[in-house]
Protein backbone atom coordinates (compact mmCIF):
# COMPACT_ATOMS: atom_id res chain seq x y z
CA UNK A 1 0.00 0.00 0.00
CA UNK A 2 1.43 3.40 -0.97
CA UNK A 3 1.74 6.40 1.34
CA UNK A 4 -0.93 8.18 -0.72
CA UNK A 5 -3.42 5.33 -0.24
CA UNK A 6 -2.57 5.10 3.47
CA UNK A 7 -3.32 8.80 3.95
CA UNK A 8 -6.46 8.51 1.80
CA UNK A 9 -7.71 5.63 3.98
CA UNK A 10 -7.09 7.65 7.12
CA UNK A 11 -8.87 10.70 5.72
CA UNK A 12 -11.80 8.49 4.68
CA UNK A 13 -11.96 7.24 8.29
CA UNK A 14 -11.88 10.86 9.49
CA UNK A 15 -14.84 11.69 7.23
CA UNK A 16 -16.78 8.81 8.81
CA UNK A 17 -15.87 10.08 12.30
CA UNK A 18 -17.18 13.55 11.41
CA UNK A 19 -20.40 12.05 9.97
CA UNK A 20 -20.91 10.08 13.18
CA UNK A 21 -20.30 13.22 15.23
CA UNK A 22 -22.80 15.15 13.12
CA UNK A 23 -25.48 12.50 13.61
CA UNK A 24 -24.76 12.17 17.33
CA UNK A 25 -24.88 15.93 17.97
CA UNK A 26 -28.15 16.27 16.06
CA UNK A 27 -29.61 13.43 18.15
CA UNK A 28 -28.39 15.11 21.35
CA UNK A 29 -29.92 18.40 20.18
CA UNK A 30 -33.30 16.70 19.66
CA UNK A 31 -33.14 15.04 23.08
CA UNK A 32 -31.83 18.00 25.10
CA UNK A 33 -34.52 20.03 26.83
CA UNK A 34 -32.35 22.98 27.88
CA UNK A 35 -32.38 25.52 25.01
CA UNK A 36 -28.77 26.58 25.57
CA UNK A 37 -27.61 22.96 25.49
CA UNK A 38 -29.78 22.26 22.45
CA UNK A 39 -28.24 25.23 20.60
CA UNK A 40 -24.74 24.16 21.57
CA UNK A 41 -25.28 20.70 20.09
CA UNK A 42 -26.67 22.26 16.89
CA UNK A 43 -23.56 24.46 16.59
CA UNK A 44 -21.34 21.43 17.18
CA UNK A 45 -23.22 19.50 14.47
CA UNK A 46 -22.77 22.41 12.07
CA UNK A 47 -19.02 22.45 12.73
CA UNK A 48 -18.80 18.68 12.21
CA UNK A 49 -20.48 19.16 8.83
CA UNK A 50 -17.90 21.82 7.93
CA UNK A 51 -15.08 19.50 9.04
CA UNK A 52 -16.52 16.73 6.89
CA UNK A 53 -16.50 19.04 3.86
CA UNK A 54 -12.89 20.11 4.53
CA UNK A 55 -11.83 16.48 4.80
CA UNK A 56 -13.61 15.59 1.56
CA UNK A 57 -11.64 18.36 -0.17
CA UNK A 58 -8.46 17.05 1.45
CA UNK A 59 -9.24 13.55 0.19
CA UNK A 60 -9.67 14.85 -3.38
CA UNK A 61 -6.29 16.55 -3.17
CA UNK A 62 -4.51 13.56 -1.68
CA UNK A 63 -5.81 11.17 -4.32
CA UNK A 64 -4.98 13.34 -7.33
CA UNK A 65 -1.57 14.05 -8.80
CA UNK A 66 0.04 17.47 -8.66
CA UNK A 67 0.00 20.26 -6.14
CA UNK A 68 -2.69 20.86 -3.60
CA UNK A 69 -5.04 23.80 -3.67
CA UNK A 70 -6.57 23.32 -0.24
CA UNK A 71 -8.05 26.20 1.74
CA UNK A 72 -5.32 26.12 4.38
CA UNK A 73 -6.53 29.36 5.96
CA UNK A 74 -9.81 28.20 7.46
CA UNK A 75 -12.03 30.85 9.04
CA UNK A 76 -13.09 30.65 12.67
CA UNK A 77 -15.85 28.14 13.23
CA UNK A 78 -19.18 29.17 14.71
CA UNK A 79 -18.15 27.59 18.02
CA UNK A 80 -14.86 29.49 18.08
CA UNK A 81 -16.76 32.76 17.54
CA UNK A 82 -19.36 31.98 20.22
CA UNK A 83 -17.16 30.55 23.00
CA UNK A 84 -15.90 33.90 24.37
CA UNK A 85 -19.45 35.32 24.42
CA UNK A 86 -21.19 32.47 26.21
CA UNK A 87 -22.73 33.52 29.48
CA UNK A 88 -23.00 31.42 32.60
CA UNK A 89 -26.51 30.08 32.81
CA UNK A 90 -28.40 28.93 35.84
CA UNK A 91 -29.03 25.24 35.35
CA UNK A 92 -31.22 24.19 38.20
CA UNK A 93 -32.06 20.98 36.38
CA UNK A 94 -32.17 17.92 38.53
CA UNK A 95 -33.33 14.40 37.99
CA UNK A 96 -33.53 12.51 34.74
CA UNK A 97 -33.48 15.46 32.31
CA UNK A 98 -30.37 16.98 33.87
CA UNK A 99 -28.66 13.61 34.07
CA UNK A 100 -29.48 12.83 30.44
CA UNK A 101 -27.95 16.13 29.37
CA UNK A 102 -24.88 15.54 31.51
CA UNK A 103 -24.44 12.07 30.03
CA UNK A 104 -24.76 13.51 26.51
CA UNK A 105 -22.18 16.18 27.35
CA UNK A 106 -19.75 13.64 28.74
CA UNK A 107 -20.17 11.57 25.58
CA UNK A 108 -19.59 14.68 23.47
CA UNK A 109 -16.46 15.53 25.46
CA UNK A 110 -15.07 12.03 24.85
CA UNK A 111 -15.90 12.27 21.13
CA UNK A 112 -13.99 15.55 20.90
CA UNK A 113 -11.03 14.10 22.79
CA UNK A 114 -10.96 11.12 20.41
CA UNK A 115 -11.13 13.45 17.40
CA UNK A 116 -8.23 15.54 18.71
CA UNK A 117 -6.11 12.42 19.22
CA UNK A 118 -7.04 11.10 15.78
CA UNK A 119 -6.08 14.34 14.03
CA UNK A 120 -2.84 14.58 16.01
CA UNK A 121 -1.88 11.12 14.69
CA UNK A 122 -2.89 12.12 11.17
CA UNK A 123 -0.79 15.28 11.48
CA UNK A 124 2.27 13.17 12.28
CA UNK A 125 2.02 10.93 9.22
CA UNK A 126 1.16 13.56 6.60
CA UNK A 127 4.15 15.17 4.98
CA UNK A 128 2.61 17.84 2.75
CA UNK A 129 2.76 21.27 4.47
CA UNK A 130 -0.65 22.39 3.19
CA UNK A 131 -2.28 19.24 4.58
CA UNK A 132 -0.47 19.65 7.89
CA UNK A 133 -1.76 23.23 8.18
CA UNK A 134 -5.34 22.13 7.48
CA UNK A 135 -5.11 19.28 9.98
CA UNK A 136 -3.70 21.71 12.59
CA UNK A 137 -6.83 23.89 12.07
CA UNK A 138 -9.05 20.84 12.53
CA UNK A 139 -7.25 20.10 15.81
CA UNK A 140 -7.79 23.69 16.98
CA UNK A 141 -11.50 23.52 16.12
CA UNK A 142 -11.93 20.20 17.92
CA UNK A 143 -10.14 21.67 20.95
CA UNK A 144 -12.66 24.53 20.86
CA UNK A 145 -15.47 21.97 20.85
CA UNK A 146 -13.89 20.14 23.78
CA UNK A 147 -13.62 23.39 25.76
CA UNK A 148 -17.22 24.46 25.19
CA UNK A 149 -18.53 21.02 26.15
CA UNK A 150 -16.36 21.06 29.29
CA UNK A 151 -17.74 24.50 30.17
CA UNK A 152 -21.28 23.15 29.92
CA UNK A 153 -20.36 20.19 32.13
CA UNK A 154 -18.77 22.55 34.67
CA UNK A 155 -21.90 24.70 34.63
CA UNK A 156 -24.26 21.78 35.20
CA UNK A 157 -22.14 20.21 37.92
CA UNK A 158 -21.53 23.56 39.66
CA UNK A 159 -17.78 23.02 40.01
CA UNK A 160 -17.09 26.74 40.35
CA UNK A 161 -15.08 26.67 37.13
CA UNK A 162 -16.05 27.98 33.72
CA UNK A 163 -13.63 27.62 30.79
CA UNK A 164 -10.99 26.49 33.31
CA UNK A 165 -11.29 29.72 35.29
CA UNK A 166 -12.56 29.85 38.87
CA UNK A 167 -15.84 31.77 38.85
CA UNK A 168 -15.71 32.75 42.50
CA UNK A 169 -13.69 32.23 45.59
CA UNK A 170 -14.63 32.13 49.23
CA UNK A 171 -11.22 33.44 50.27
CA UNK A 172 -11.09 36.98 51.59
Amino acid sequence: MSEKSDVAAIITKAIEIEKDGLKTYLRFARETKDISGKNMFILLANDEFDHMNLLEEMLKEVTKEGTASLPVDVDLSVIEKVVPKIRQKDLATVGKAGQDELMALRTARQMEKNAIEFYEKLYEIVDRPELKKLIRRLIEMEEGHYNIVQAEIDSITNTGFWFDMMEFTLDM
